[in-house]
């Protein structure tokens, strides 16, 4: 019995170096999401394929803009989950979107063409964004302010060491197999990560009662807050700088480099090592100097992504690409998250969350069409994705004006 009780020692000790010193509800929530978070990861790793997917059915750039486009739907409708919070409790709401949207990508494995895929995507990504609010609202009930951004980093890092393990399997298993036998099983697997989020304690309840919500109210208290609608502006620029090349790299990856779903499942892997120390990087950055500098790195690391896909010749110029969207991507989700807690008022937080989704929802679902547009008007494929990284860096003097502020 020495043995397990040292190993259990170590791993609390561990733990606390990772977390720092919790309470013992918030080091049980914790747990329980980071084995969420494992469980996630695979049906993550998964939908990262699908523009890929949808290419090799042979949909277009444009169609892949509308893929990127419809992503967004959730976003865009993000304010309809206050009014959903005033019958249900976050939790639960967070928890039944998550399973039915997860759900539909077993469903996508009967998909016979392009627009079937489109369609159940939409509700996949619908329903997996729109409860956006009510997660960011549990997340500042369950978890400290002064620890959240390294919790959430160890939590994410869970996601993202299954993500570094299921990325090439996930590409080989789609050369292999199919998407007809990869995509239910990366659904249950999602479904069963929102099953164990049930098990959260939630412990406290903000203020700011979604009960006596109004959308008029939101909006004036929004707008008042000068900081909050600087730093979205910055949030805008840069969505359309990054998605307006992101509808054009299946088509180098695929068309113009060849590259197979094994192949890119090995520079997924890069990916997700950078990913995941992104979460340690970014974690501890947002605790020692703020979320908007961790946005201000990440707006940065952006470019290289683009400019990778703009001059690349062979597969491995991709490295440098894949290496900057891990950490874009680990940056994105817990600095975005944090700077919107920061920058609002403690008792609105989930009208700040809602109009931050909301913001990012719009640009998503219009961005995409840009860097396709332009291709349609004759400008080079280059010019485009360079034109794309000077927008991420012009976003960055926005992000830096609102830290400031």
């Amino acid at each position: 019995m020495a043995f397990p009780v040292q190993l259990a020692s170590s791993l609390r000790r561990f733990e606390t170096q990772l977390a720092g010193p919790l309470e013992d509800d918030v080091r049980r929530n914790m747990r329980v999401e980071i084995i969420s978070a494992v469980a996630y990861g695979v049906f993550m790793a998964t939908i990262l394929f699908v523009p890929a997917v949808l290419t090799r059915m042979g949909g277009t750039p444009a169609l892949v803009s509308i893929y990127v486009s419809l992503s967004y739907t959730g976003h865009i409708l993000s304010s309809v989950s206050l009014l959903i919070m005033r019958q249900v409790s976050p939790k639960t709401f967070a928890v039944t979107g998550w399973t039915l949207g997860r759900a539909a990508l077993a469903v996508m494995a009967f998909a016979t063409g392009t627009t079937s895929l489109l369609a159940l995507a939409m509700v996949l990504w619908l329903l997996e964004i729109l409860p956006g609010p009510a997660y960011t609202r549990i997340l500042q009930s369950i978890y400290p302010l002064a620890h959240r951004g390294k919790i959430m980093a160890l939590v994410r890092f869970g996601m993202a060491l299954t993500i570094l393990v299921a990325t090439p399997l996930i590409g080989l298993g789609l050369d292999q197999l199919g998407y007809q036998a990869v995509f239910p099983i990366a659904s249950a697997l999602g479904v069963a990560s929102a099953l164990v989020f049930l098990k959260m304690r939630i412990v406290s309840n903000p203020g700011g009662a979604s009960a006596g919500y109004s959308s008029l109210d939101a909006l004036r208290r929004v707008m008042r807050n000068r900081r909050f609608l600087t730093y979205q502006l910055g949030v805008v620029l840069f969505g359309f700088g990054a998605l307006a090349a992101n509808p054009l790299y299946p088509d180098v990856q695929i068309n113009r480099l060849g590259l197979s779903y094994t192949d890119l499942g090995l520079l997924g892997l890069a990916q997700s090592v950078s990913w995941l120390i992104g979460y340690f990087l970014w974690g501890r950055i947002i605790d020692r100097y703020g979320a908007l500098r961790c946005v201000m790195f990440t707006f940065v690391i952006q470019a290289i992504a683009p400019l990778s896909y703009a001059f690349a010749t062979a597969g491995w110029m991709l490295l440098p690409a894949f290496i900057a969207i891990g950490l874009v991507g680990a940056g994105g989700d817990i600095g975005f998250m944090t700077a919107c807690l920061e920058l609002s008022e403690p008792e609105h937080t989930q009208e700040y969350a809602a109009t931050q989704s909301t913001v990012i929802g719009l640009r998503g679902f219009i961005a995409p069409f840009l860097g396709v547009g332009l291709l349609g008007l004759g400008v080079p494929q280059a010019v485009v994705l360079v034109c794309s990284a000077g927008m991420v860096l012009a976003a960055t003097l926005l992000a830096d004006r609102a830290r400031r502020m």
